[in-house]
């Protein structure tokens, strides 16, 4: 098979095509040869392919909602397009893919994730700038290209991935059902009963939650950003939100009550601001704890303040050199 081309720092799915054409062995310790139906892989034809219901081809999701759809690359490939509002290409490149993926009738869906907003599962997928294209097949991510397209690459690589993923033996169909449900977050057991404590009110206990989590698994992204949640709910659970915004900051606390409070009243901007204008003037040890207050409120508020936080983050890179 001819590799998937490279484009716009792609990466291709050799790979996967290697893995799917290698040589298998039978019980008795025969070569079976490669990887095709003759060798044991399942052709499309074989069997009647495996059906699956999901409300759209096209479905919003985010990080959490991901894990379920890992669980269906096993029966369908699932392509991931990490956009951004801050392009117009981005949005030109989700509407070609989306027709793309509406054409060929049910064989793939297409995920749309806020890139800003999950910047590290963007790295995970090892691409670096939105928009961009991933995939996902038999649970194995795989970067494809990032930068808008014109439609006949895109139906290109999409036609490849397709190809892969039938010679794994991935032949699944959707069938478009607006009841149908979208899978739902496989939450870890820390994670779960962290957001049970947030749901019950125990902030205190979501944070032991998330820090058991992430003693057990330090990459678990939904953990590191419960935990800045959880420990910002503690934090301004009684904190009354006028007194701390009309009084004048003196110490670096009242600095950090500001910065909370004003993320609380929708603020992150002028939250951001108050940081940083101490921060270029504290000493080197008030700035580490005034730059982890600050990392943390952008975890806080990573969904809702996407601009605020680039903004806030060139600033300080400015600050630091």
């Amino acid at each position: 098979m001819n590799e998937l081309p490279r484009i716009g720092g792609g990466v291709d799915l050799s790979a996967l095509v290697r893995k799917a054409n290698a040589p298998t062995t039978a019980p008795d310790g025969s070569n079976t040869g490669s990887g095709s139906a003759s060798a044991g892989v399942a052709s499309p034809n074989t069997h009647a392919p495996a059906a699956i219901s999901l409300p759209s081809l096209v479905i919003e999701a985010n990080a959490e909602m991901l894990a379920g759809f890992v669980k269906i690359s096993s029966q369908i490939p699932v392509l991931v397009n990490f956009t951004t509002s801050r392009s117009d290409d981005s949005k030109m490149l989700s509407a070609k893919l989306a027709k793309e993926v509406n054409a060929r009738a049910g064989a793939t869906v297409l995920l749309l994730i806020d890139g800003d907003a999950n910047a590290p599962l963007l790295k995970s997928f090892q691409l670096d700038q939105v928009p961009a294209v991933a995939a996902v097949i038999k649970g194995q991510p795989a970067p494809l290209f990032m930068g808008d397209q014109e439609p006949a690459v895109i139906a290109q690589v999409v036609d490849r991935v397709l190809e892969i993923a039938r010679s794994n033996g991935i032949n699944g169909v959707v069938q478009v059902d607006a009841a149908a449900e979208t899978p739902k977050p496989q939450l870890p057991v820390h994670d779960q009963a962290a957001y049970e404590a947030i749901d019950a009110g125990d902030y205190e206990l979501a944070v032991k939650e998330f820090e058991a989590a992430l003693a057990e698994s330090p990459a678990d992204q939904i953990a590191v950003r419960g935990l800045a949640e959880a420990r910002y709910m503690m934090r301004v659970e009684h904190l009354e939100l006028e007194a701390v915004l009309s009084k004048p900051a003196e110490t670096l606390q009242d600095v950090f009550n500001k910065a909370d409070a004003l993320i609380a009243m929708g603020h992150a901007d002028k939250a951001f601001e108050a940081l940083l204008d101490v921060f270029a003037v504290a000493t080197k040890e008030d700035r580490d704890a005034v730059r982890n207050h600050l990392l943390e409120l952008f975890k806080v508020v990573q969904d809702s303040a996407p601009g605020e936080i680039t903004a806030a983050r060139q600033r300080l890179a400015s600050l630091l050199y």
